[in-house]
């Protein structure tokens, strides 16, 4: 076996790991809603939902960047002012690139 080969076997093994992104958010919706199973009904939660996840990939993606916002903003796939507004926004806080 080649490193790469090797490489991209270990990275596989770690993706397949992890449960999608879809998997880990029915989990959570099941608990939400059994939770709320008293009658009350949950306001806004598609705003609260798409909320806290645009605030965790931003950060998660800053952070990958250590920072640097054109690389994050290209990862999203958004325009580098439309990232910087949803920082302000979001009351992101972003750590310097560390030189």
């Amino acid at each position: 076996m080649t490193e790469k080969t090797k490489h991209h076997s270990e990275n596989s093994k770690k993706t397949q790991a992890v449960p999608s992104l879809g998997r880990m958010l029915e989990g959570h919706l099941r608990n939400y809603f059994s939770v709320h199973d008293d009658g009350a009904k949950p306001r806004n939660l598609y705003n609260k939902v798409i909320g806290e996840i645009e605030k965790t990939l931003i950060n998660e993606t800053l952070a990958a960047t250590r920072g640097n916002q054109i690389k994050a903003a290209q990862i999203l796939g958004i325009n580098r002012n439309t990232l910087r507004k949803k920082i302000l926004a979001k009351g992101i806080k972003v750590k310097s690139k560390s030189h």
